[in-house]
């Protein structure tokens, strides 16, 4: 089972917990430095060292021997970044199964270990991308500094190498424009927001990711707790808001959630950002109560599995733009009305 279909803390606004942790080898240029050659070179390095690991549960994929729409569909799955997906020779992803790891070969650094979990689980997750890292660190020549810490291709990532990101659902946040006030109090105290897919992107379905920008002289447990407390603000802004909105305007937000779920229950063509704009609404209804058909479960697969080269993968085929729009709308009915189908069948 994907990880994104487990039960996770705070859910209701807290969709998933990232944590990265970036590792380079020593004396070897930083991949955008590197050639085709050195790159296979330290691919090689690394994969003989994840064979050995005694948890030997990540399949490796080679980047440039992927179909473009296979490439994108990671992305899509946050499980390789754009950087990445350019394919060159040498550039290479470790997976595990359930998808929740991914250690990413030759991007901006040449090792980044990543761990998500469903809902907010900073601490486990952290744990879990440790371990790889200090088996990592014992068997390979690690690029690190007593005075600065680990060495990265970036200055803002040197000293942990370690980036905590939440994603983060924040409907009501959003629609009565505090969100550039948020934005601007999580700046000023060392965080960065970022749309679904993290650098460059736009918020989609008020789905944003917040992630720490200060690696350097604190420590990891200090980011952790100081990462903490400030996501445990935004849920408690998040979580007021929407009572007071739902106590004030409470037919207006039943009206259009229940009008969502008209749209994604008949629509025949759903363009993906009205798709996650619809499931955003009706992620509002399961949190506020009065949505009980539909679970969050539910919710999570289609906002993990919608985008257009995962509907493309999960048709076998490349399909033309108009097609996506059906094929999405298609499974979308699919997910919503299965269900509602088991129920009246044990009725």
């Amino acid at each position: 089972m994907s990880w994104y279909l487990e039960a996770g803390n705070d859910s209701d606004i807290v969709l998933s917990s990232r944590i990265r942790l970036a590792r380079n080898l020593r004396g070897i240029p930083f991949p955008n430095r590197m050639n085709d050659e050195s790159r296979k070179k330290v691919l090689e390095q690394i994969s003989d060292a994840m064979l050995k690991r005694p948890e030997n549960d990540l399949m490796r994929m080679d980047i440039a021997a992927l179909p473009e729409t296979d490439r994108r569909a990671l992305i899509e799955n946050h499980l390789i970044s754009e950087e990445l997906a350019k394919g060159q020779e040498g550039q290479s992803v470790f997976i595990s199964k359930d998808e929740n790891v991914s250690v990413m070969v030759n991007e901006e650094d040449h090792l980044r270990i990543q761990v998500m979990a469903p809902g907010f689980a900073l601490e486990n997750t952290y744990k879990q991308a440790e371990e790889i890292a200090i088996y990592l660190e014992k068997a390979l020549p690690i690029a690190f500094s007593e005075k600065y810490g680990f060495l990265t291709a970036y200055p803002s990532n040197t000293g942990t190498g370690l980036r905590a990101s939440v994603m983060v659902h924040l409907p009501i946040v959003t629609s009565i424009g505090k969100m550039p006030n948020l934005i601007d109090s999580l700046s000023k105290a060392g965080y960065t927001v970022r749309g679904v897919y993290g650098e460059k992107s736009k918020p989609a379905g008020n789905i944003y990711q917040i992630s720490n920008t200060i690696t350097l002289g604190i420590s990891e447990s200090k980011t952790l707790v100081n990462f903490a407390r400030m996501i445990n603000e935004v849920i408690a802004l998040e979580r007021k808001l929407r009572k007071d909105y739902y106590e004030k305007n409470k037919d207006r937000l039943e009206d259009k959630v229940y009008r969502s779920l008209g749209e994604l229950t008949y629509a025949r063509m759903l363009p993906a950002g009205e798709a996650m704009n619809r499931l955003s609404d009706l992620r509002v209804g399961v949190a506020c109560g009065f949505m009980k058909d539909i679970d969050e479960r539910q919710l999570m697969l289609l906002l993990n599995t919608i985008g257009d080269a995962s509907v493309q993968k999960r048709c076998g085929e490349v399909l033309l733009p108009k097609d996506i729009v059906t094929k999405r709308a298609e499974f979308v009915r699919e997910v919503l009305t299965k269900k509602e189908e088991k129920k009246n069948e044990n009725e």
